[in-house]
């Protein structure tokens, strides 16, 4: 089925640009702040809440999911994260982690501890712009998300979901159409605040109007159109930028076998 048109303008990002400033900081000047690569696998806890705070992760692959505790000891999930998302904001207030971070496959982190991140702010202003756009960039995101959570209805939230995803692939350059789902339905339900059931049967009606296909966990959206319209009461949804129309190949795709 032919994509009609790409309608969803979430706030897009540069998910690279700190990276990128980086690693363009090593190549001109003699300022190399220390950066370890480190590997973790599915399941594996990357911060603990009660750590201490010691610096910033930005992930390089791989996928991770936020989680919050409740008083009664219930989990809450508050974001998922992707490559060139920060992590470990949370820690800047005072010093200490309030949110688990685990990883949902096997993904890489790229470390800079606190010290190297005070003198980074300090004396240059290109990363300065890059660091307070990617948290600008995040509480945008978070204020989006809390809108969703408090006002759309069942469908909107998971078609919110599916868009926001898809904007995100863009962003980094790959297929905004095609990609794997890298949690689980649970963790889809438990980070919506829906019913795993309903949550389920929402998949289950956009697929039978031909809005997506999902095979293990590979989604492929058939209609943005439909998905845009069903969330188009979101205020954001038309002041947003447009950047994503040139990411994203109006191609026809084929089925996804079995």
């Amino acid at each position: 089925m032919t994509i009609s048109s790409w309608n969803y303008n979430y706030t897009s990002n540069d998910y690279s640009s700190l990276k990128a400033c980086l690693e363009g900081m090593e190549k001109s000047d003699n300022f190399t702040p220390a950066r370890s690569h480190r590997i973790y696998h599915t399941r594996q806890p990357l911060i603990s809440v009660g750590d201490a705070f010691g610096g910033l992760y930005i992930l390089r692959s791989g996928s991770a999911k936020t989680i919050t505790m409740s008083a009664d000891g219930e989990e809450y999930i508050t974001n998922f994260l992707y490559p060139g998302d920060l992590i470990g904001v949370d820690g800047f207030d005072q010093h200490i982690h309030i949110h688990n971070v685990f990883f949902l496959e096997t993904s890489s982190v790229c470390f800079i501890k606190e010290s190297d991140l005070n003198e980074l702010v300090r004396n240059r202003d290109d990363f300065r712009h890059c660091l307070l756009k990617e948290i600008s960039h995040m509480l945008t995101r978070n204020s989006s998300m809390l809108m969703c959570l408090s006002s759309y209805s069942s469908e909107q939230k998971v078609a919110h979901f599916i868009l926001e995803r898809a904007s995100h692939f863009a962003s980094l350059g790959l297929c905004g159409t095609q990609f794997r789902l890298s949690m689980s339905r649970t963790d889809i339900a438990n980070y919506l605040g829906m019913a795993l059931e309903t949550v389920s049967r929402v998949f289950a009606n956009f697929q039978l109007r031909q809005l997506v296909t999902v095979i293990n966990r590979q989604l492929s959206i058939l209609d943005i159109t439909a998905l845009s319209d069903i969330v188009s009461r979101d205020p954001s949804f038309n002041s947003l930028s447009t950047s994503l129309n040139s990411k994203i190949s109006m191609t026809d795709h084929p089925s996804f076998a079995n």
